[in-house]
Formats: C-alpha cells, structure tokens, sequence
C-alpha cells in the first residue's frame, strides 16, 4: 500500500486558514491520524519558497514521497478526505 502525507501551508493571519484549520485538525484526528504537516508560510518561508506556495491555505498531496496533487482554499471535510483517498 502506497503512503500518503498532505503539507498543509497556511499563516495565522489568513481568514480562510483560520476557517479551514479546525476541519484538517479534525480529518487529521478522526480519520488520518498522523497525516498532515502544519507548515506557517510566515515562520517556515524558505518552505513555502521551495514548493511556490503562492496562495494560502495550499494543501500538498504526497504519495511515497512524490507529490501528486495541490488543492488551495477553504476546503470541506469531505472534500480533504476525498483529496487524500483519491487524489482529487
């Protein structure tokens, strides 16, 4: 089975990344535990330099160590779930 992990790029200064935290907290709780890295663009820039996150919140989709995916904006729960099982 191919390993999954999402970058989750967000600021604490971002109204969407403020809506969206508690919900990646919760998918990451209850159904992913253990999958999300919390990246702050403002702490961590040479971060968000190196993967050009040029809009927050980005989530990054990696499968076995290759990313696969980007998603950006507020995002439902079952949207991050579907993002990680699927890809989409």
């Amino acid at each position: 089975m191919k390993e999954r992990s999402v970058i989750y790029f967000s600021a604490d200064w971002c109204p969407s990344c403020k809506k969206t935290k508690p919900i990646v907290e919760e998918v990451n709780r209850e159904n992913f535990p253990g999958i999300f890295q919390m990246v702050d663009v403002e702490i961590e820039r040479e971060m968000a330099i190196t993967f050009q996150i040029s809009s927050i919140p980005t989530f990054v989709l990696f499968e076995d160590g290759c990313e696969i995916k980007r998603m950006m904006g507020n995002q439902t729960k079952n949207s991050l779930i579907d993002f990680i099982q699927h890809g989409r």
